[in-house]
């Protein structure tokens, strides 16, 4: 109970400062790339890199642009929600109970929202024998998180004059978040007599995060800590004279990235292609802003305005090399595919006013893979789809928000719960049309899929002096996605 009035009063004092920091936590927002296309390519769950023949593929393996023989215009557009809730789902009326701690957590349910996902386009170019040189273009969003958790708990606290006394304890942890990162790739690729495709990738990336945490704290108030009815204390008892603390902090950035991507597919029998490509760390630059607001303190309601002026500071890190081998199988009307990418997210590192952060990036992170795998049947004009992806967790178990490597972060910098993304899996469907040709070659497709995804995480809360609780919890997404292509 002390202890949270001290981390309070610290935070009053101290949160005036106009430096800003970042920590492996803030960059992992970046790191993380949702399952998003067209809709051919979700409806297979991604696995088409060796397949090509999508602009999806552009900043996986580039290679693929180079398998077009006509030219392709397309557009997505997608509707989704999403959900958070702790696993296994407890409830005010169903307590888990971890360290001493009871805690629930809401159910909470995002609004329907719509996004222009992607717009592509690629320009095939006949060169002479059996020879194409293609260009293409593609604006796809590689990340749309809008996320909301809700986390109570409750324990009793130890009275600091009377170890024989406990008072209950309440907390309330909120936290909304929105990431949005946009890609902006071009691409130029080769086919070679249809067995050598060779193709290279140039990613633009534009960042906007934003993150707004609260902190909930309530305990008996000093007049009926000297109550001598220690009854009062307890839970159910009919205590009245609660104080109250309540804080918000605000986290947000914008800046932007860039990246470039290689990649070959070679096609050594007929049906069969293999792919290769690598992808180069996107260099990204941002500028944070970072503000506490106070609204109450020990049952005194305060202004809510901010300390100060919403301090801000310029920072710069990169995300990992990625390895990307795949598959693709043709036969009938048949196709399979098959991918296994790897991210060497140990190689990543963080920096502020180009002072490296030591004790961020690999002290934190682990290389991680990303398996993907997706099928699709022709029938006529229709074609049916399905496929899986799962991607393994980029923080190793023990990760935790060091803040100990810069000056802000070491004296002044308040982070009393933190988000450790785990493993995400997607389960995926789809179905298309394609017209038949026209006498000038030209066909247009509609295609529809829909996209299941569930990342779980673990919520820690780690408010200096009392005990951590580490809270399983799922991120789940469903989104319905429609696109519609022209080959010319």
């Amino acid at each position: 109970m002390k202890t949270s009035k001290l981390l309070m009063s610290v935070a009053a004092l101290t949160a005036s400062l106009s430096v800003g920091a970042q920590t492996s936590f803030d960059a992992a927002k970046l790191y993380e790339e949702e399952l998003n296309g067209t809709a051919r390519y979700m409806g297979m769950a991604g696995a088409m890199s060796a397949l090509g023949s999508d602009p999806s593929v552009i900043g996986h393996n580039p290679a693929g642009i180079g398998t077009y023989r006509t030219s392709d215009l397309n557009a997505s557009i997608s509707f989704f929600g999403t959900s958070t809730n702790t696993d296994p789902q407890y409830t005010a009326a169903n307590q888990g109970l971890s360290n001493g701690i009871y805690y629930y957590s809401g159910n909470l349910k995002s609004d329907i929202n719509m996004s222009l996902d992607n717009v592509s386009v690629v320009f095939s170019g006949y060169d002479g024998g059996d020879r194409y040189m293609n260009f293409g273009f593609s604006y796809h969003r590689l990340q749309n998180m809008d996320r909301t958790f809700d986390y109570l708990d409750k324990f009793f606290d130890p009275d600091g004059t009377d170890p024989t006394r406990e008072y209950v304890v309440y907390r309330q942890y909120t936290e909304s978040q929105r990431n949005k990162i946009n890609a902006f790739d071009f691409n130029l690729s080769c086919n070679l007599s249809d067995m050598l495709y060779l193709g290279w990738t140039l990613g633009i990336l534009s960042t906007d995060t934003w993150s707004e945490s609260s902190f909930y704290n309530y305990y008996p108030s000093e007049d009926e800590v000297a109550n001598e009815d220690a009854g009062y204390l307890w839970e159910g008892y009919g205590g009245d004279r609660f104080e109250y603390t309540m804080v918000d902090k605000m986290n947000s950035a914008k800046g932007s990235g860039l990246n470039m991507a290689f990649g070959v597919i070679i096609r050594p029998v007929p049906g069969l292609r293999l792919g290769a490509s690598i992808k180069t760390p996107t260099y990204f630059k941002q500028n944070i802003e970072y503000q506490d607001y106070l609204y109450a303190y020990e049952g005194t309601a305060q202004s809510g305005e901010p300390y100060s002026p919403t301090p801000n500071t310029d920072y710069k890190f990169t995300s990992p090399w990625k390895l990307n081998l795949s598959a693709g199988l043709t036969f009938g009307h048949t196709a399979i595919g098959a991918e296994y990418e790897k991210n060497f997210t140990q190689r990543s590192s963080l920096s502020v006013n180009n002072t490296k952060m030591l004790y961020q990036g690999a002290n934190d992170y682990k290389d991680f893979s990303t398996f993907r795998i997706g099928i699709e049947q022709n029938i006529g004009n229709l074609a049916l789809r399905g496929g899986y992806s799962l991607s393994e967790s980029m923080f190793k178990d023990n990760a935790y928000v060091n803040l100990s490597d810069s000056e802000f972060n070491n004296k002044y910098r308040m982070d009393w719960q933190n988000d450790r993304p785990g493993k995400t899996k997607y389960y995926t469907c789809g179905l298309g049309y394609c017209s038949e040709p026209d006498r000038d070659g030209t066909q247009f497709y509609f295609d529809l899929a829909y996209v299941h995804g569930v990342r779980s995480s673990v919520f820690n809360t780690n408010e200096p002096g009392a005990t951590n609780i580490d809270v399983n919890y799922n991120y789940n997404t469903d989104k319905v996605l429609f696109t519609v292509g022209w080959n010319f």
